[in-house]
């Protein structure tokens, strides 16, 4: 199998997932155009810091206003892509209140746990049967507990935003999505309703798939960003700076990467004690092998044919463009 070391180091994993074969042509075309890629990461990292203070991330969406973002989206998708596809259904889950449940739950049960280990570990010193030294020992862990709902929410917040999915059921699409901020709404709406035009028009699958919803996801992301005074540019950007910088890493050859590429803040590329104290969730490197060359080679696409590409892609006789 020809390609980087990294890519035969996962090519059999990705083969048994049924993944397509397009890999190995794709890192090629990135690796050829890495120089142009670096640039576009930068581009879009310099972005994302003006971007930040621009505009407010907005609250958390309720269903009239789900409603209105969605049917804008679906609008906006119509005039860049020139195909008019009937929208999908949208399926609303405002989860914010089982969070703020299970999150309240939880902190009950770890600062009662807390709180009689605390006790008895005094009741233990005053009794003289454990030294000061020990008793402090032993009380540092205790405290510590205190601190689990923290990562535990943030964690499931995480997870429970980024549960948002396209699926198919009885032949039509549906967007599953909670009450997460509006920004978020649209950026995470947009990216999932790029998949749903696809998948009308016959041309779903894998790696080109998710780098054309991954730059749809952006250009709507901008354009209703000015349109609704929300920030949903930085959700958009934050996961495509991690893809285009994972791309660059993966097929540098034998490049060296600029020092201010690995200070690109990326939510894939942070080690397993960060993660943990932030409660981020942990991420497939398969998945995101495939997601990070699907959105490097759209965007080098995208760079030589403008937002031609958009139309060209959806409304070409092949599957895929031709690299």
């Amino acid at each position: 199998m020809k390609g980087s070391p990294e890519l035969r180091k996962i090519q059999r994993p990705l083969e048994t997932r049924g993944i397509p074969k397009d890999i190995p042509n794709s890192e090629t075309f990135v690796r050829a155009h890495w120089d142009i890629l670096l640039s576009i990461l930068e581009r879009h990292w310099s972005e994302l810091r003006e971007v930040k203070s621009r505009y407010p991330k907005g609250p958390r969406t309720t269903l009239e206003r789900a409603e209105k973002f969605f049917e804008r989206t679906h609008r906006y998708l119509v005039s860049l892509t020139q195909c008019d596809i009937p929208p999908p259904e949208l399926q609303f889950l405002p989860f914010s209140k089982q969070l703020a449940r299970s999150t309240l739950i939880f902190s009950t049960v770890v600062s009662s746990l807390a709180g009689v280990l605390f006790y008895v570990t005094l009741a233990a010193h005053t009794r003289g049967i454990l030294s000061q030294g020990e008793t402090v020992l032993l009380l540092l862990p205790t405290c510590s507990l205190l601190y689990l709902p923290i990562p535990l929410h943030r964690r499931t917040r995480i997870n429970m935003e980024h549960s948002c999915r396209y699926l198919r059921e009885g032949g039509k699409g549906h967007i599953v999505i909670g009450d997460v901020r509006e920004g978020m709404f649209i950026s995470f709406c947009a990216h999932e309703m790029a998949h749903h035009f696809l998948r009308e028009r016959g041309r779903g699958g894998g790696l080109w798939e998710e780098g054309w919803a991954r730059w749809i996801q952006l250009r709507v992301s901008e354009a209703l960003s000015r349109e609704y005074s929300v920030d949903a540019l930085t959700p958009s950007l934050t996961l495509l700076l991690g893809e285009l910088k994972e791309a660059l890493m993966l097929a540098r050859g034998g490049r060296p990467i600029p020092a201010w590429v690995r200070k690109v803040k990326s939510p894939f590329h942070t080690g397993a004690f960060t993660r943990w104290v932030k409660g981020e969730p942990s991420h497939s490197r398969e998945r995101l092998f495939v997601h990070a060359l699907g959105t490097a080679a759209f965007a080098l696409l995208n760079e030589f044919r403008g937002d031609d590409i958009f139309k060209e892609f959806i409304g070409d006789k092949k599957p895929y463009p031709q690299l």
